[in-house]
């Protein structure tokens, strides 16, 4: 089923296409604020990578270590190896870039949260708008659907009337019978296939 969106008043539409533009803004924005977040916490998902690598590490060398001890201390005294060497480095040297992070942070989560709030908002006012000129639509339609009505129930008045007619003469009988089967024939045959699983379409207007 197709309702014409275009059927609703342009103050309406006009809402509706405002709400939408104001939507896809808003979903831009929180695009840009979510870009400086994420290399922020690319930066600190690094650094616990190399702090689980150099804790591993370290488990290795100890373990070493307390072999040497236990053989009697025989030979040289394991040393840290090359990958808790490169790792603990690693980390040192981005000492300075962490700090600045915790720093920068704060305020970029912030102004996400902001863009992820303005974005609530305007999808809040997206949906009040389409629902307002959906209801508006429908109406307009309902209006359609009762002329329709009134259109149908003139006919089927008129075939009464000459029913009514025939009625009156004893010959007439069976002409009414065959009207009557003919009234009953014809709504048998009115309505619309069902589908529980579809849901009903809206047309986009044009100018949106």
């Amino acid at each position: 089923m197709r309702m014409r969106l275009s059927r609703c008043r342009p103050r309406a539409r006009e809402r509706l296409r405002v709400a939408i533009a104001a939507l896809a803004s808003a979903q831009r924005d929180l695009e840009d604020a979510t870009v400086p977040v994420r290399r922020l916490d690319a930066v600190l998902g690094e650094a616990e990578r190399l702090k689980r690598e150099l804790a591993g590490a370290r488990d290795e060398d100890q373990a070493a270590l307390g072999r040497w001890i236990a053989q009697g201390g025989v030979g040289d005294r394991p040393q840290p190896s090359a990958t808790t060497v490169a790792a603990d480095g690693s980390l040192g040297g981005m000492a300075p870039e962490l700090r600045a992070v915790a720093s920068a942070l704060p305020a970029a989560r912030a102004a996400q949260e902001a863009a992820t709030g303005r974005v609530r908002l305007a999808v809040a006012e997206r949906d009040s708008a389409l629902h307002a000129v959906v209801v508006e639509a429908a109406a307009t339609a309902a209006g359609e659907l009762t002329e329709a009505l009134n259109r149908a129930l003139r006919v089927e008045a008129k075939i009464h009337s000459v029913r009514e007619a025939l009625s009156a003469h004893t010959d007439g009988l069976p002409a009414c019978e065959k009207i009557n089967a003919a009234l009953r024939q014809a709504k048998a045959v009115v309505g619309v296939p069902r589908n529980a699983r579809c849901r009903p379409e809206i047309a986009r207007p044009p100018c949106l």
